[in-house]
């Protein structure tokens, strides 16, 4: 794809630079693949990690993942790790039952279980964490199936305002997951139109110009880019913009267990570079 062949003046200029943005970042990913990925293999992982889920607990289970997947957390709760052992402390994810537990209580229980050496405070992770246990539990408990969870993401999937209104709404819900980590949840469920805007993507998107720097501002960028994208790229969505850009900006090819390095400030420096050859 020529990216300069869709640049034009007027006032659909952002469009224009969405669109530059999108075709050089596809033509630098390809650029930094390692000789053992192929394009063809690089596919894979703009399909969605996850649309295996194949009960409300299953998704429940992704809820208290995400929730999990802030700042240093993955580092204290271990959740790969312990996956097992919580599972059992949380009921086999029985969401009936766990949304009946005291949160404090909880937390106490997984001190004990882990050893967690910490400070007794409600600043404490765990202590955090136990508290999205519950309520993510309450949460699930309003679905009698997947098909009925699907129905409710999809009610929300209208327009950008109202799939925007699905994070936000899960913000208010599930202490501990904010509008980006509601954002990663609905992504790892495999739902394409939800990009997580982490701060790789706040980075890229505020710097080059094309958002601000906040999380819903981003994710309406992307959403947007996605959109005005498919002139270039028909099988484009939110999560594969999503996934270019983190796969540069991380240089970690994870499902290949590959790591060529972090090529964000580069990225960044080059895409404003080219929005300044077409600028006026």
């Amino acid at each position: 794809m020529d990216s300069a062949n869709y640049i034009k003046r007027g006032s659909d200029f952002l469009k224009d630079k969405m669109i530059l943005t999108y075709t050089t970042a596809c033509q630098y990913l390809l650029d930094m693949l390692p000789e053992e990925i192929s394009e063809a293999e690089l596919q894979k992982y703009f399909i969605g990690d996850r649309r295996d889920y194949a009960s409300v607990q299953d998704i429940y289970e992704q809820f208290i993942h995400s929730a999990q997947n802030y700042q240093s957390m993955p580092n204290i709760i271990k959740y790969d790790l312990r996956r097992q052992q919580i599972k059992e402390i949380l009921y086999d994810f029985d969401v009936s039952r766990v949304k009946q537990m005291d949160a404090d209580a909880l937390y106490y229980i997984f001190r004990e279980k882990f050893g967690v050496t910490s400070k007794d405070s409600k600043r404490n992770s765990w202590w955090k964490w136990s508290k999205s246990c519950v309520e993510a539990a309450d949460f699930m408990s309003n679905f009698t199936d997947t098909d009925d969870f699907r129905k409710f993401v999809y009610q929300f999937d209208y327009n950008k305002p109202t799939r925007m209104a699905l994070p936000l709404l899960i913000s208010t819900k599930i202490s501990g997951i904010g509008f980006a980590l509601a954002c990663d949840c609905l992504k790892e469920l495999g739902f394409l139109n939800y990009p997580k805007p982490d701060v790789h993507l706040i980075e890229v998107f505020s710097q080059t110009g094309l958002s601000k720097a906040d999380p819903i501002s981003v994710f309406e960028s992307i959403v947007e880019m996605a959109e005005v994208c498919k002139k270039v790229d028909p099988e484009v969505t939110p999560y594969k913009i999503d996934k270019i850009m983190w796969l540069i900006c991380s240089g970690r090819f994870y499902l290949d267990d590959i790591s060529v390095g972090r090529h964000k400030d580069d990225f960044i420096k080059y895409i404003t570079n080219c929005h300044k050859d077409v600028e006026v």
